[in-house]
């Protein structure tokens, strides 16, 4: 790694955060927002709220930081206004950012990225909405714990630290409810396990997938018809005769993806091979994040259930076209373009990892499709490793083009711009959801700032292309294998 380079991206992260750290945070709950509010009234009052029965399961899988925060501000006799808490996790997530940059690095080093590589994959994590913007003007979200812990867990599975590996399983089943899906990496070593090529199903194994969502998207159609037309209405492809348009989109998409099921040969030998012992630590584990939740988990009904999110994944993929790519192209643009980068490659060369890991990432793009970024924070990480090492497999990048995608990405992230002083909390948050936490804030975002987010994309694919042309971005051979 060259100092000038690190140097020069912990500048561009650290010198945004430093400059807005007094500005005033989101005015929502007197900057508690929407789903921070019920968090934030958990580190004031932590007791009374277990006692009442007040912290749901779901909400339990997320009470990391909340019920760390209330002993430690406790313990230190820091009063807990709602002061102080804001205080208290922009603090917090700082840490969480500074630990991340240091997994990062690790991992960077220990994959034996070239230095472009390195820079290109730090800027796509780290110059990004949530982590120079909403760390404090929003910081009571529990992504940068997540995304830090998610982080740590590749860390570890890339040195074979399993043990390490399943301590973070631990730690981040309270920061994010899908943290258990790095216990497929359990399955795999970190190093190449096999460079050979793997032998190649029929094509007709990529059409699984796309099958399957057809199946089942008709059978919550048919069943669960609402599920379909909840409000906003006027979003729905449906109503805009669009339908077609977004199923051929999903399907292409599945069928992509479908890609790494032709490999069911080796996934076959792998699931042989696998260390199957380390499914009696995983699964004390699972028994005793459970334990708690029991303990202390009152008893209302949670938001969202194994089958509500499966509907959701079916619903919002067809029902924004193309949306979703926007929605996480505004929030963390970097690595949907690492992961347009990689796509050619993408598949084949999963296989390299095993089968835990290759099955980790099928899920994972699975989820892509139908979850906002948010809720993939702590998965995130996976797909950002995955998507790198690609890269420094098959790409060498000119350093001026290098340059303007750094610059672009530091911009995107809108750590400058001052979004409490603009919009309003008045009128129909479902029917035009325009004010500037909207716009600016996931996918549920309105259809000016979908078409601000796709413009974007195009011209960033643009750019690529000509890039390519001019040759500025070139294709290599295996020099750069770790």
């Amino acid at each position: 790694m060259k100092w000038p380079y690190l140097i020069a991206i912990g500048l561009m992260l650290s010198v945004p955060i430093a400059w807005q750290w007094d500005t005033e945070p989101i005015p929502v709950n007197n900057g508690f927002g929407w789903d921070g509010n019920m968090y934030g009234m958990y580190t004031q009052f932590l007791p009374e709220a277990i006692d009442q029965g007040a912290i749901n399961r779901f909400r339990m899988q997320r009470m990391l930081v909340p019920a760390a925060l209330y002993h430690l501000m406790n313990r230190a006799g820091w009063e807990r206004t709602q002061e102080q808490v804001i205080q208290a996790y922009r603090s917090s997530n700082m840490i969480f950012i500074g630990l991340a940059v240091i997994a990062f690095l690790w991992l960077a080093r220990s994959s034996q990225w070239y230095w472009e590589t390195m820079v290109l994959g730090f800027a796509a994590l780290f110059f990004s909405m949530p982590l120079m913007k909403m760390s404090l003007l929003y910081p009571i979200l529990a992504d940068i714990p997540a995304m830090a812990i998610g982080l740590w867990a590749v860390l570890c599975w890339k040195k074979e630290w399993r043990i390490g590996l399943l301590v973070a399983i631990l730690i981040g089943a309270f920061a994010g409810p899908t943290m258990w899906l790095y216990g497929l990496l359990l399955f795999s070593a970190g190093k190449n396990s096999d460079k050979a090529d793997p032998p190649v199903g029929s094509f007709l194994w990529s059409l699984a997938l796309p099958v399957l969502f057809v199946i089942c998207w008709i059978w919550t159609w048919q069943t669960a018809p609402e599920v379909f037309t909840d409000p906003p209405s006027a979003s729905q492809s449906v109503r805009f005769n669009l339908l077609p348009f977004a199923m051929i989109l999903v399907l292409a998409y599945l069928t992509w993806v479908g890609q790494s099921l032709r490999l069911y040969n080796r996934v076959w030998v792998g699931l042989h091979r696998a260390q199957w012992i380390w499914l009696v630590p995983m699964a004390l584990i699972y028994g005793l994040v459970q334990w708690v939740i029991q303990r202390y988990a009152g008893s209302e009904e949670v938001p969202q259930t194994l089958l509500s999110y499966g509907q959701l994944l079916l619903q919002q993929s067809v029902t924004y076209p193309l949306g979703f790519l926007a929605g996480h192209f505004a929030y963390m643009p970097g690595w949907v373009i690492l992961g347009i980068f990689a796509s050619p490659f993408l598949m084949k060369g999963l296989t390299r990892y095993g089968t835990g890991p290759l099955l980790f990432t099928l899920v994972t793009l699975l989820m892509v499709l139908g979850s906002e970024t948010r809720q993939l924070m702590q998965v995130l990480p996976w797909l950002l490793f995955v998507f790198t090492d690609t890269v420094d497999r098959h790409y060498r990048f000119n350093p001026l083009l290098l340059g303007g995608i750094l610059l672009g990405l530091w911009i995107c992230a809108p750590w400058w711009q001052e979004l409490t002083t603009q919009g309003s909390l008045d009128g129909s948050f479902l029917a035009d959801p325009a004010q500037r936490y909207f716009r600016y804030h996931g996918p549920w975002m309105n259809l000016e700032s979908w078409g601000n987010s796709l413009l974007a994309l195009a011209l960033v694919l643009g750019t690529f292309a000509l890039s390519w042309r001019y040759g500025l971005i070139q294709t290599r051979g295996a020099s750069g294998l770790s």
